[in-house]
């Protein structure tokens, strides 16, 4: 049983206003991830802009089966620098911070939402989005850019001592 009804204007406005995030933050994790010389943020680069295309990619499917534009790629404005002009620290704080702003925005696309596909398909995004600002916080902690946030005592740990 799918939903067949026309997505409705606070569905479309949702679609295009993440899609437009997706394609600047698809640029910038591809300008990103030449521009460090380290490979393992480099590898968390790539795997945003894996993600962020995939998005990308869900969200033009959902505007062009009901006839509407989307946005186009900005990749080709990306230069062909591998010179930094952020230091590593900087970068990662930035796509982990605008990843988790996507959490938020994913919450206000299903709560206007009133189609199944529509919401697994934000519900798939943020299981990966998640994933990648949870590897990212472990990037920062590693690297000491940040510490580790508080946590409940582990009792079980502390009683077998």
């Amino acid at each position: 049983m799918g939903d067949v009804r026309p997505l409705h204007a606070l569905e479309i406005a949702h679609l295009y206003d993440n899609l437009e995030t997706n394609v600047t933050s698809k640029a910038l994790v591809m300008a990103f991830s030449q521009v460090t010389k380290t490979k393992k943020i480099r590898e968390l680069f790539i795997k945003g802009e894996e993600l962020t295309y995939k998005a990308i990619e869900g969200y033009i499917k959902k505007l062009h089966n009901d006839n509407l534009p989307s946005p186009e790629l900005i990749d080709h404005l990306v230069t062909t620098s591998t010179s930094s002009p952020f230091s590593d620290k900087l970068m990662v704080f930035h796509k982990m911070d605008m990843f988790s702003m996507r959490v938020r925005n994913f919450g206000n696309s299903v709560a206007v939402n009133g189609r199944r596909d529509l919401a697994l398909m934000y519900a798939d995004f943020l299981k990966d989005i998640s994933g990648f600002v949870h590897y990212a916080a472990d990037i920062m902690i590693e690297n000491g850019w940040m510490e580790t946030p508080p946590e409940a005592a582990d009792r079980e740990d502390l009683s077998s001592k």
